[in-house]
């Protein structure tokens, strides 16, 4: 019975081996044809890192919501009671373009990067000093650079829009149901 113990075992030994082996090799060569893979398909990209809509590149140089938000307020905070995010019906501009137009009732302007950097946030003398702009008593108004039809906004403008939008409805207490976006935004 020992000998028939003993001949089972060393079966199983072998049997063990020859698995391992084999899962040995398997590994080896699914890491070789990813790595493989990988090398090709970075030589046949004709362009450099992303740096469009969700590049943490291009995301990492704008302003953090909250020094745009918060800390940019030099007068003492009014009362909100809503939020207001609306197109500019424009393909590019930046804040100082945008007042030349005489366009000046927002708070907020989300660039698209033809003017200033994409998803870049700019805060108006209006925002720092509390005043409410355009007959809109109480509105957080902002502005996104673009339109529905031929400049639509980028991923960039709508993470970062989205981003403004929750800092201000938590830092002033506004429900959703007061948060009016275009009727194309994607949320």
């Amino acid at each position: 019975m020992d000998g028939t113990r003993k001949k089972g075992l060393s079966q199983v030994d072998e049997f063990m081996k020859a698995n391992q082996t084999r899962t040995v090799r398997v590994l080896v060569t699914l890491t070789a044809s990813m790595t493989i893979g990988g090398f090709v398909l970075m030589a046949i990209d004709d362009h450099g890192p992303a740096r469009g809509a969700y590049s943490l590149a291009s995301y990492l140089r704008l302003d953090p919501i909250q020094k745009v938000t918060m800390d940019s307020i030099s007068a003492r905070k009014s009362t909100w009671n809503s939020i207001e995010v609306y197109y500019s019906h424009t393909g590019q501009g930046d804040l100082k373009q945008m007042f030349s137009q005489g366009r000046t009732g927002f708070h907020f302007l989300v660039c698209n990067g033809k003017g200033a950097e994409d998803g870049q946030i700019d805060y108006t003398s209006s925002w720092s000093g509390q005043e409410y702009v355009a007959a809109s008593d109480g509105t957080i108004r902002i502005c996104v650079i673009a339109d529905r039809n031929s400049n639509p906004a980028t991923g960039s403008q709508l993470k970062r829009t989205s981003a403004l939008v929750d800092s201000l409805s938590r830092g002033f207490n506004i429900a959703a149901d007061k948060i009016r976006y275009p009727a194309d935004w994607q949320l």
